[in-house]
């Protein structure tokens, strides 16, 4: 009989730990005294041995695998909210023509089995389907280069079953814990001013709380009071505490100076306007972009009768002057700057940025737009699913070809890149947008059923910490971005490298007002749109801010 390749399973315990050992071998080199089972039909190719008790460490270690990957698993019930966690290590070997292959074949590898074992949807929900699913993967003539896996698996107590989006036990005082979110909540309203009646829908707690707390904050000089008018006369409103007519250092926003209404034109009234516009939309990304301007001053409008309030900062990067705002009219270039999230790209690991990563959105060889908008997604009887899009390309892409060039003559390590010095001086100034210590970088991954993965995000070709750059298409759009399988299989077809949140309109205003050369500039501060939390939203911001100032002083 011809001898064939089968795949052989033993598990293997160790007190909590257990693993999974597949083996590739030749039918001709089973241990028949070992088999417990051999496998028929669809699972052909399979077998499984006896399991090993090895509470003593007697059976015999390999040598140290050539690729591994660590995750944590969640298994969440449904019904009662339970978490069952464990911590999952997968070690590859390889048959000896893949491991005269370079080390970054041998990563990528394992990344795409692991990526095709976690599809979203098609994960088993039990250990033995779970095992069965590796060794199939194994079969495949795609994956023939690797010869053994192991998979360690080690059952994690209840207080390490934590993950992120999971609420935390937090036992400070309630006091603590509201002025906390308050400020915050405050200060990325800013310049809006808030109402004790929508602080206390946003913070959900009861009104006399709010002011009682609102009431410490005004003496502690954090916030500001402002007695409203019109329809809501009689009430009071509060915005983040800005000095007028001092540098606000520790903002980096430069001289403040608060408008009368009506008084905004302060552009129009310059001799010599702004030229180039930096748009951005959360507070932390427009004071990483003023803090890279140099004579700046903000202007302000606090509106007290209703509506959205107003501020822009007016200064110079390099020759350029630079208004940091929505974008106003007669401007030769349009700078969009702040975050985004990432797309982990297991299948292609040169595609996928960590956080703090810069993404500047540009055309692909896959994909000729910069920008993609997903605004409605179809799926037909057999499940295929369409997505309809709107697509922007940059006209003018004089600002595109200049971060190309910087990336081209600073990367792949961009260790001594100008923008990482850029970064380095104002962050010595404002710690805030500093790198967040004892903050991990992970990856998490809803992949149906209630199992949800966590996972350290792949790195490849990275020397040392420095932000990597790339240049490839940007997607948005709350159809895609919402949906786990819709996500990623949107990022597959287009070739996104990250999500960013809504922008089109933005967009569409700047073609509208007929300025061809912009830029968007993009840090990566989750693997999500950029909006899911704000651990790392200031120091994303500052990168983004960094390299777009790198840009400015590029352009003659």
């Amino acid at each position: 009989m011809e001898s064939s390749w089968v795949i052989v399973m033993t598990p293997i315990r160790r007190g909590q730990m257990t693993t999974m050992e597949c083996v590739r071998t030749s039918s001709d080199n089973l241990d028949q005294n070992q088999i417990v089972h051999v496998a028929t039909g669809v699972n052909q190719g399979i077998v499984i041995y006896k399991a090993i008790i090895d509470d003593k460490g007697a059976y015999s270690p390999l040598a140290d695998s050539e690729s591994e990957i660590t995750y944590k698993c969640f298994v969440v019930n449904q019904d009662s909210n339970d978490v069952r966690a464990e911590n999952r290590k997968l070690h590859f070997w390889f048959v000896p023509s893949a491991q005269k292959k370079v080390t970054s074949f041998l990563v990528q590898t394992s990344f795409m089995f692991f990526n095709d074992l976690i599809t979203p949807g098609h994960v088993p929900k039990d250990y033995a389907t779970f095992i069965k699913r590796v060794m199939r993967l194994m079969l495949l003539d795609k994956y023939n280069n690797i010869s053994r896996i192991h998979l360690d698996v080690i059952p994690l107590d209840k207080n390490e079953a934590v993950f992120e989006g999971m609420e935390e036990r937090d036992d400070r005082p309630l006091e603590v814990r509201v002025q906390e979110q308050l400020m915050r909540t405050i200060e990325e309203a800013y310049p809006n001013v808030l109402t004790t009646e929508e602080l206390s829908k946003v913070i959900r707690q009861d009104e006399k709380l709010i002011v009682r707390i609102l009431d410490q904050m005004l003496s502690e000089e954090s916030i500001h009071r402002m007695a409203m008018e019109g329809k809501h006369k009689g009430k009071f409103a509060y915005v983040l505490r800005v000095a007028q007519d001092e540098e606000n250092a520790d903002l980096g926003m430069g001289k403040v100076e608060v408008m009368a209404e009506g008084n905004m034109d302060v552009i129009t009234k310059m001799k010599d306007k702004p030229t180039v516009a930096i748009i951005t939309n959360l507070m932390c990304e427009k004071r990483a972009v003023d803090a890279m301007m140099q004579d700046k001053t903000t202007y302000v409008r606090y509106e007290t009768k209703g509506g959205d309030s107003h501020v822009y900062t007016i200064g110079f990067i390099g020759p350029h002057k630079c208004v940091s705002t929505k974008l106003p009219a007669d401007i030769e270039h349009v700078l969009l700057v702040g975050v985004c999230g990432s797309v982990c790209n297991l299948g292609d690991l040169a595609k996928s940025s960590r956080l703090g990563d810069i993404i500047i959105a540009s055309p692909s060889r896959e994909q000729d737009s910069a920008y993609i908008y997903c605004d409605n997604v179809d799926e037909d009887d057999s499940g295929q699913f369409s997505f309809s899009l709107k697509n922007w390309t940059i006209p003018d892409p004089s600002l595109m070809r200049k971060a190309a060039s910087l990336v081209n003559e600073y990367g792949p390590s961009f260790e001594n890149a100008p923008w990482n010095q850029l970064f380095a001086e104002v962050v010595s100034q404002l710690s805030d947008f500093a790198r967040p210590e004892g903050v991990e970088d992970k990856v998490q991954m809803q992949l149906g059923d209630g199992q949800i993965i966590e996972i350290a995000p792949p790195s490849i070709d990275r020397a040392g910490n420095w932000p990597m750059v790339r240049l490839g298409p940007l997607g948005c759009g709350k159809p895609v971005v919402s949906d786990t399988y819709l996500r990623t299989a949107f990022a597959d077809e287009r070739g996104l490298l990250g999500y960013d949140t809504e922008f089109d309109q933005v967009l569409e205003s700047i073609l509208g007002n007929r300025c061809n050369s912009f830029l968007i500039v993009r840090a990566c501060s989750d693997y999500h749109d950029g909006q899911k939390g704000n651990v790392w939203q200031p120091y994303a911001s500052m990168q983004a801010a960094a390299f777009a100032k790198s840009v400015l002083l590029q352009l003659a």
